[in-house]
């Protein structure tokens, strides 16, 4: 069972305790167990500030369709809607109790591609991500990883839901980065030394990268045939509209002409000069002049030039290229703002 979320078109939230089951043809798909209205927590009971349960009301209906559950499955379900407060005693004392964990039989690695071989290429990108904060992701997706077995038995509206749940946790200054890798767009890139980098790729080119993936994506049977919503539109399937509006309504926007000081402080990040920049100048190997004077592009060219000579593939120090990378990254983005 999961929670899952439904938005009218005047925006309303509304959420169901849902259920992933198998049709009979062997297709994953989900259904709609309670209605839970606008706030899951009414259905939480608080017997103090340090215990709670889930509403009986809640119970009798799952009952009453015979639904085959686990309590503290049930407590764990809620557990993000708990009181804040409440949440944080309840973890000082060990958290949520009396769950029976059994213990997992260690898997080969051809197991784990046998189970692992019907994931969604997107869904991989997309778990790994949220896992490693990292773009370069090229090795993980080689090979089979346990973790990924959260992904089995789910329906695409749990699924969706899941990773909903897991992109709350993602820092403003991530979501670039985030939306940049799960649509595989340094691979349109490649081969270039810089394409895990998407600052200083060109704007136009990435647009236009995005929008071809994102449709092919929508048009992908293999991605929405088993348990996803009706779309209840021939546009963009709602699990990929809200990619859409992160992109360009929030992570590849930049302060723009006309606009007031303070819709521009809505940008995903704004660094602060801080002394920190001095140490990250040495890295790149340029004085605070230097950098000053340089437009986007002559950073960018300076990178190129400097990156061919500092890539592991010419010799050079693996872990200094990953320090000359991250501080490029940092002084780009005030670069931009600045």
């Amino acid at each position: 069972m999961y929670i899952g979320i439904d938005k009218s078109q005047d925006e309303t939230t509304n959420f169901f305790l849902r259920q992933s089951y198998r049709s009979e043809d062997g297709a994953w798909c989900s259904r709609d167990l309670f209605d839970l209205g606008g706030d899951p927590e009414k259905y939480i009971e608080y017997v103090d500030d340090r215990a709670f349960y889930i509403s009986q009301e809640l119970e009798h209906a799952l009952s009453c369709l015979d639904v085959d559950y686990d309590y503290a499955e049930l407590e764990e379900i809620f557990w993000p809607f708990i009181d804040p407060f409440i949440k944080q005693t309840i973890e000082a004392f060990g958290g949520l109790q009396g769950r029976e964990y059994k213990r997992r039989k260690r898997l080969t690695r051809s197991e784990l591609e046998t189970m692992q071989a019907g994931i969604h290429l997107f869904d991989k990108r997309r778990f790994i991500f949220l896992k490693y904060l990292q773009i370069d992701t090229d090795s993980l997706l080689q090979r089979p990883l346990p973790f990924l077995n959260l992904l089995l038995e789910k329906s695409r509206d749990e699924i969706e839901n899941m990773f909903d749940m897991m992109e709350l946790d993602l820092k403003p200054w991530e979501l670039k980065g985030y939306l940049y890798a799960i649509f595989g767009l340094p691979e349109r890139f490649s081969p270039r030394l810089s394409r895990f980098i998407p600052d200083v790729q060109d704007q136009e080119m990435m647009d236009e990268f995005f929008l071809d993936e994102i449709c092919r994506l929508n048009r992908d049977s293999d991605y929405l045939d088993q348990g996803a919503r009706p779309s209840g539109t021939a546009w963009i399937h709602p699990y990929l509209k809200k990619y859409l509006f992160q992109y360009f309504d929030y992570a590849f926007r930049g302060p723009r002409p006309g606009r007031s000081f303070r819709e521009n402080q809505n940008r995903a990040w704004r660094p602060s000069a801080t002394e920190a920049d001095s140490s990250l100048l040495e890295v790149m190997g340029m004085d605070q002049e230097t950098f000053n004077n340089m437009t986007e592009k002559d950073f960018v060219r300076y990178f190129r030039k400097m990156a061919q000579k500092l890539h592991p593939d010419k010799g050079g120090d693996h872990e200094e290229f990953i320090r000359f990378q991250q501080a490029f990254q940092a002084l780009m983005i005030k670069k931009k703002w600045w």
